[in-house]
């Protein structure tokens, strides 16, 4: 009885020392000076409207789930996320269907945006992190082809949303 008692008890000790580690982290690395990121109002250079609104909150929504760095305010943030909505492009990804020679649309498109990021501590003139990031997604549009393409400008922002979010945090 006592015998299996220690060894149930050793056996947990184990568990727990193996599970310890060594100090080593398991996520990302976050700038040891930032705590806190804002998101600034996003500058839209395309001919697509709600771009930048678009991209602003998918941002946001990708600095929330990433977890890495708390979302704030202007104000109060540690650094400040400018971007620039450089490109919108949409093309055909599978080709037309054609039946008895009548050609119709296509039955899947694509979406390309482009854009350009820094972050800034607020005071400080120079970019902590800048770069430029592209965001692809394929999407199937109805009998609507506009509200479809509303629809990708928001999943291709926030495909590219994650892409900045993940060159911030795994930058250092």
């Amino acid at each position: 009885m006592m015998f299996r008692f220690f060894s149930i008890l050793s056996c947990a000790l184990f568990l727990a020392a193996a599970t310890a580690g060594c100090g080593y982290k398991i996520g990302f690395i976050k700038h040891p000076q930032l705590d806190s990121i804002a998101v600034a109002p996003v500058i839209n250079e395309t001919e697509i409207y709600n771009a930048a609104s678009d991209m602003r909150m998918m941002m946001s929504e990708a600095i929330m789930q990433d977890g890495t760095y708390k979302l704030s305010d202007l104000r109060r943030a540690d650094a400040i996320l400018y971007i620039t909505v450089q490109n919108i492009a949409f093309g055909e990804a599978v080709r037309a269907t054609v039946e008895n020679e009548v050609e119709y649309r296509p039955d899947e498109w694509r979406a390309l945006m482009i854009v350009t990021y820094k972050l800034i501590v607020p005071g400080q003139g120079k970019p902590l992190l800048s770069g430029r990031k592209e965001g692809h997604i394929r999407f199937q549009a109805g009998a609507d082809v506009e509200s479809g393409r509303l629809r990708a400008v928001r999943q291709v922002s926030y495909v590219t949303a994650q892409k900045i979010i993940q060159s911030i945090t795994e930058g250092w």
